[in-house]
């Protein structure tokens, strides 16, 4: 291995910026010699890792309720919490936007009643105004899914909650299989 010759720095410049910074450049690059290749495919991996996101655990679904898994954060588990507590309510059309525990919901209604139960959300919405809620696209963890001023449903770690379903007349339930997303904008709390 040879040594990189010093440059020769005149004294008139020896205690100015651009010397020091010669300086720290010439360690570096010896550095990055003595270190080889393998320091740079190792600090690749971990800028790769560091920007990659990690895998999301699903929630856990006995037919009826979901359960948040230990990994995911606290919100979610707030999240999912919420959501189980109004699960087999009917559905009712503007249910949940006068009155925080109605007696049916509706699909804002029923996205408002969780997301304001686990703090993500002041005040009901409407379909047509969670348009401008939190962030667009897909979260990791949260995504709502918007068709304004006709229908909103939300996926929690890839489980969806929803009023859409098998029969008519059906509330708020989690479900297992997915829809059609055409013409619905994706939205997501932040940090979610």
């Amino acid at each position: 291995m040879e040594e990189e010759q010093e440059l020769d720095i005149p004294d008139s410049l020896a205690d100015t910026p651009e010397a020091a910074c010669t300086r720290q450049l010439q360690t570096r690059r010896q550095w990055i010699r003595r270190l080889g290749l393998w320091s740079t495919v190792g600090m690749a991996g971990a800028a790769a890792w560091y920007w990659t996101s990690p895998p999301v655990a699903p929630l856990y679904f006995n037919g009826i309720h979901a359960f948040a898994h230990v990994s995911h954060p606290e919100v979610v588990h707030r999240i999912v919490a919420a959501a189980n507590q109004i699960v087999d309510k009917p559905y009712k059309w503007g249910g949940g936007h006068q009155v925080l525990f109605d007696n049916g919901f509706d699909c804002s209604g029923s996205i408002s009643h969780v997301l304001y139960r686990s703090g993500l959300l002041q005040h009901a919405s409407t379909s047509a105004a969670f348009l401008r809620y939190g962030l667009p696209g897909p979260g990791n963890y949260v995504t709502i899914y918007v068709n304004p001023g006709h229908h909103v449903f939300m996926e929690v770690c890839g489980l969806r909650f929803d009023t859409s379903g098998q029969r008519a007349g059906e509330g708020p339930r989690w479900r297992v299989p997915g829809r059609d997303k055409q013409g619905f904008h994706p939205r997501h709390p932040a940090w979610l």
